[in-house]
């Protein structure tokens, strides 16, 4: 049996757990094709229905309203409960299913929760609904995946039948399936890498929950026709005032909170040794501001602190050093991680002895500044997780007026400019260093310290 506006070459079965929804489109490079949508089960009796989609991050069953269209969703799906009203709500279908790749027991379980937490989602804000909520549960969603290669522009006919060929296989066991897609696809010179195209393309959309609300379309008590009465002369009597029952008011959506304020600190820095010194930190600490919770812009302020100083011998290592930073992430909405782009600017001041026999060494100031770049890393499953690994790497122009001075051997306990002129004609800080190229490297451990507590709108 030909599935619905395919190409007539090809022929597939008809899945019974899915089918075409003309005025939903799924854009697929540059053209559009018809979205799929699970079909409805329920046996309930209803005048129309309204759709919503919900999509995940791959093995992930936490709901995520920065992942593609969520938040538009979950808005539209509040909105039309609220039009409706409970009353002309015959039923909601949840329909959750997982993309065919990875280990089936763990799709189950996914597909499981995904429903779970669309349920509290709703019983959130509409507990009365509790009564007219089903779930079908699909698992991996391989008839989507078939219908939409089948329709799907740029594939070619050889390799849709091919795609099509293994998911209907009857022979095959399940694991045989995704390891074929994997292996026996190879690439079209539209698509390049043929299953990483559909892993891109179809699989994140395939990897939802949709939600059905199946309702009357007109509200559900109405008023019984009056029989006709003659006019008669209007009578006179006491009346009492008609007091109107104010509405009941709207739930007031879930309060969450947004992460603020971070504090990070640079992990490569505490391995600093020195032999007289001995381990020698150079102590850090840096803060890093949210101004908007779905913003690209950061603005940070780092602080590094070493103060060393042997008192057997001539060494130090003392460093007081500030920058200011604003980063721009690539990603709107990423929770403030993956890839970003930096521009840094700092002065410090310094005394620095690493002679531990005569006491030579360098005291002055600096200044510089550049550019840098950076990934964030968030540790743990959870997308709202306050962990996060960064690396990163700055380079720029950094520039020091600078003294030597010398200690003198034996250690006199005094200090002298390393100044072989007239002292008189001695002006501090008369020696100057530039510097262009890297000026930091680091692997920074990041916590979000302070939230914020917000209501989506």
């Amino acid at each position: 049996m030909a599935v619905m506006g395919l190409l007539s070459a090809i022929t597939v079965p008809a899945y019974s757990q899915t089918r075409f929804i003309s005025e939903n489109l799924l854009k697929v490079k540059d053209t559009y094709v018809k979205r799929i949508l699970p079909i409805i089960e329920s046996d309930s009796v209803y005048a129309d229905a309204d759709y919503t989609e919900v999509h995940f991050k791959q093995n992930d069953a936490s709901l995520d309203i920065f992942h593609m269209n969520n938040r538009l969703a979950l808005r539209h799906l509040d909105k039309m409960i609220d039009s409706l009203g409970i009353d002309n709500i015959t039923a909601i279908e949840i329909v959750s299913q997982a993309s065919p790749d990875g280990i089936l027991s763990r799709n189950i379980w996914l597909s499981e929760h995904r429903s779970e937490v669309m349920i509290k989602y709703i019983l959130l804000a509409f507990p009365e609904l509790e009564s007219k909520i089903s779930v079908n549960t699909v698992t991996e969603s391989w008839q989507n995946l078939a219908m939409y290669v089948a329709q799907d522009p740029y594939l070619s006919d050889g390799i849709r039948k091919k795609i099509i060929d293994i998911i209907d296989s009857e022979t095959l066991t399940v694991g045989q399936k995704k390891a074929k897609l994997k292996t026996e696809l190879g690439r079209e010179s539209k698509v390049g890498d043929v299953y990483q195209y559909l892993l891109t393309t179809y699989y994140a959309v395939i990897r939802n929950s949709g939600v059905y609300i199946l309702h009357n379309m007109e509200p559900a008590t109405v008023e019984p026709l009056q029989p006709a009465v003659e006019e008669t002369a209007p009578v006179l009597q006491d009346t009492l005032p008609v007091i109107e029952k104010e509405p009941e008011p709207e739930p007031e959506p879930p309060v969450r909170k947004r992460p603020v304020l971070a504090v990070k600190t640079n992990l490569p820095y505490y391995g600093f040794y020195r032999k007289d010194l001995g381990w020698a930190p150079i102590y850090n600490v840096e803060a890093e501001l949210y101004p908007t919770e779905e913003g690209r812009w950061t603005f940070l302020g780092e602080y590094e602190f070493p103060w060393h100083l042997s008192k057997t011998s001539h060494e130090c290592f003392q460093i007081l050093n500030l920058q200011l930073e604003a980063r721009r992430y690539f990603k709107k909405a990423s929770n403030h991680s993956g890839h970003y782009l930096s521009a840094y600017a700092g002065v410090n001041l310094f005394d620095i002895c690493f002679d531990g026999y005569t006491g030579h060494g360098y005291q002055g100031e600096g200044f510089g500044g550049g550019l840098g770049y950076g990934y964030v890393l968030p540790l743990g499953k959870k997308s709202d997780t306050r962990w996060k690994l960064e690396f990163f790497l700055k380079g720029g122009v950094y520039v020091t007026l600078y003294d030597p001075y010398d200690a003198g051997n034996p250690f006199s306990g005094k200090y002298y400019y390393d100044w072989y002129d007239a002292p008189e004609l001695f002006i501090r800080r008369n020696m100057i260093f530039r510097w262009f190229g890297p000026t930091g490297a680091g692997v920074s451990l990041s916590y979000d310290l302070f939230r914020k507590k917000v209501r989506d709108k």
